[in-house]
């Protein structure tokens, strides 16, 4: 839920925020007593643009272009799609075998999880056997 508001809400609120802010207290570009060019400081914004426009403009081409009622395709646009990589899988199948710490098991793929000792858990408790 953490990952989903902070994503969803509080992201492109700050940056709305960092984008309104900046042209709220612009000023013109000037070093020392020289005044820079409009066409510079055009320049430079359509080059900062240019890199800023792809987010929004993506989101108004899904809005646009996925069928269905805007609560459907809002809601189909904000569920992640990730589908783990097999290898990632079976190492962290092969990790809870083996009674590893199974948190990070995607960087941490081709690590030897052929060690049998349970240095963080029990073993019993590990392999499910009873107590």
């Amino acid at each position: 839920m953490y990952w989903y508001v902070c994503w969803v809400f509080l992201a492109p609120a700050f940056m709305v925020f960092i984008f309104v802010f900046y042209f709220v207290r612009y000023s013109p570009i000037t070093m020392g007593a020289y005044h820079y060019p409009a066409w510079g400081e055009v320049l430079g914004f359509a080059i900062s643009l240019s890199s800023m426009l792809w987010v929004p403009g993506y989101a108004i081409y899904y809005l646009l272009s996925t069928k269905g009622s805007w609560s459907e395709v809002l809601r189909q646009g904000v569920t992640p799609v990730i589908k783990p990589r097999m290898e990632a899988v079976m190492a962290e199948e092969k990790a809870r075998l083996t009674c590893q710490d199974v948190r990070d098991v995607e960087m941490n793929i081709e690590a030897d999880l052929s060690d049998d000792s349970c240095d963080s858990y029990d073993s019993k408790r590990c392999l499910g056997e009873d107590l």
